[in-house]
Order: C-alpha cells, then structure tokens, then sequence
C-alpha cells in the first residue's frame, strides 16, 4: 500500500466528515473524473499503478457510495472523454458541473485527495485542479490552501 493511501485511510473519518454533501454520488463521480484528469496529466495516460491508487482512495473516501467495478467504469468513461474532448476542456467542464451542483470545495478536496493517492501531486497535476477550481468558482488561494491540506507542494 502506498504512503499516501495509508495517509488517506488514517484521516479518512475526519476528511469523510467534509464530503458529506448533498448529491454525494453525483459529486463523487464529478470529482472523480477532475482526480483522473490530475493524474493523466504529466504524461496523458493512467498506468496500471495509478489506476489501482485511485480506485483504492475512491473506495476509502466514498465510504462504498462508489464500489470498485463503477470506479472502473467511470475511469473508463474518464478516459474517452479526455481523448474525444481534450483534458483540458473537461477540466473546465467538470469545474463548471462542480459549481452548479455548488459543491466546488468538496469536489475539489475529494479530487485533491485521488490525485495524491496516485504518487502525489506535481506541478502539471496543480495545474489542473487549478484549472477545475476556477471553472468552479474558486479563488486560487481557495484551491491552494485545498491542495496544501491533502500534501501537496503548493507554490
């Protein structure tokens, strides 16, 4: 198991305690697409290892809200939109979903999480949570301190 899923199952009551939101699987499902977009950023594609870290810090986060063969499925679904659309336009899209279910921190705090589960978050990473923040509403100090909270180098 990696460092960063037994970070997350150690905290996960506490970090359950914010994600506890109306339209929960709604908002996991959107989050989890802005965790996959993170991850695929460096080099656009989700290795076997990154996969199985997000599905694991779904599983930890959604408390079963969202069960293993759905997170698959939705990586998949995940994957062909980034393809079709370009990951930058869904970054902006899943933001946009984030802030009309006005959900935009608890969303990005869960995304946050995936995406640190996969080997942590680098820079490009940031990048798109920032991007996804934004079209979210979110000021950028907002989306920095979310990125700080999950460990991730903040600029």
């Amino acid at each position: 198991m990696s460092k960063s899923i037994a970070e997350l199952e150690k905290h996960a009551e506490e970090i359950k305690k914010d994600l506890n939101v109306p339209k929960q699987t709604e908002v996991f499902q959107i989050a989890t697409e802005a965790g996959y977009l993170a991850a695929i950023a460096g080099d656009g594609k989700l290795d076997e290892e990154e996969q199985n870290a997000l599905v694991k810090a779904i599983e930890v986060l959604s408390k079963g809200v969202v069960l293993e063969w759905e997170v698959l499925s939705l990586l998949d679904t995940c994957a062909v939109l980034a393809k079709a659309e370009g990951a930058d336009k869904r970054a902006e899209g899943v933001g946009g979903k984030l802030k009309a279910l006005d959900q935009a921190e608890s969303g990005l705090l869960f995304a946050a999480f995936v995406a640190e589960a996969s080997g942590g978050i680098d820079k490009k990473e940031s990048a798109v949570l920032h991007t996804i923040g934004k079209a979210a509403g979110l000021a950028k100090n907002k989306v920095s301190a979310i990125l700080k909270r999950v460990g991730a180098a903040v600029d």
